[in-house]
């Protein structure tokens, strides 16, 4: 059972990276059985078939990520704008080498999968951003007359134009600078009294 999950877990991480890098359309199960050096007939035994294979990349992708995420929210240490900040940081990091025309291969030529990677995507990100700003406002840092969802929203809005290559060659400052100017714009906006005076100190 061991050797088996550490075989389907090889799998997982080489095809995620072809898929990731390359696109799906450009590789093959043939392929990454060649590249794994195992027969076709051991690969198929995880895995029936690249659509198949795509959609379990998704899951063990975004399980891995929920896994830290959850270890960010769980971390007594940190205040809630610096979870917020962790949290953003690893968003980044992980879709950082995700490009643009591979997710484009990934809607034409798989759109169920497409959908399932935006709605996981929606869910962990936009989700777990919204319960942050909640748990804030209960707690009484961030304002109860913003909705968390507009917060949310306008945050990963905002890091998401700074990622843009026009963006980030047309200023005089790195992604690490901009990135915490638009971050700490928010943050103040977001939070109340007595939230800023902790997010400053």
């Amino acid at each position: 059972m061991v050797k088996e999950h550490k075989i389907r877990k090889r799998i997982l991480d080489y095809a995620q990276q072809q898929f990731s890098t390359i696109g799906y359309s450009k590789v093959s199960t043939a392929q990454f059985a060649s590249d794994l050096k195992m027969s076709k007939s051991t690969f198929y035994k995880y895995f029936s078939s690249k659509e198949e294979l795509l959609f379990a990349v998704i899951d063990d992708f975004y399980h891995s990520f929920e896994q830290e995420i959850q270890s960010i929210i769980n971390d007594d240490s940190l205040e809630i704008t610096e979870k917020v900040q962790s949290f953003i940081l690893s968003v980044r990091k992980r879709f950082r080498h995700l490009h643009v025309s591979v997710v484009e291969d990934f809607r034409r030529a798989v759109p169920e999968a497409y959908a399932h990677l935006e709605e996981r995507r929606r869910s962990l990100i936009t989700g777990t951003l919204i319960g942050m700003f909640e748990q804030g406002a209960k707690d009484g840092l961030f304002r109860s007359d913003i909705p968390p969802m507009i917060i949310a929203n306008v945050l990963i809005q905002a890091m998401q134009h700074l990622e843009h290559p026009e963006v980030i060659g047309g200023l005089p400052y790195s992604f690490a600078e901009m990135f915490q100017q638009v971050f700490s714009i928010v943050m103040e906006g977001s939070l109340s009294e007595e939230g800023r005076e902790r997010f400053r100190s």
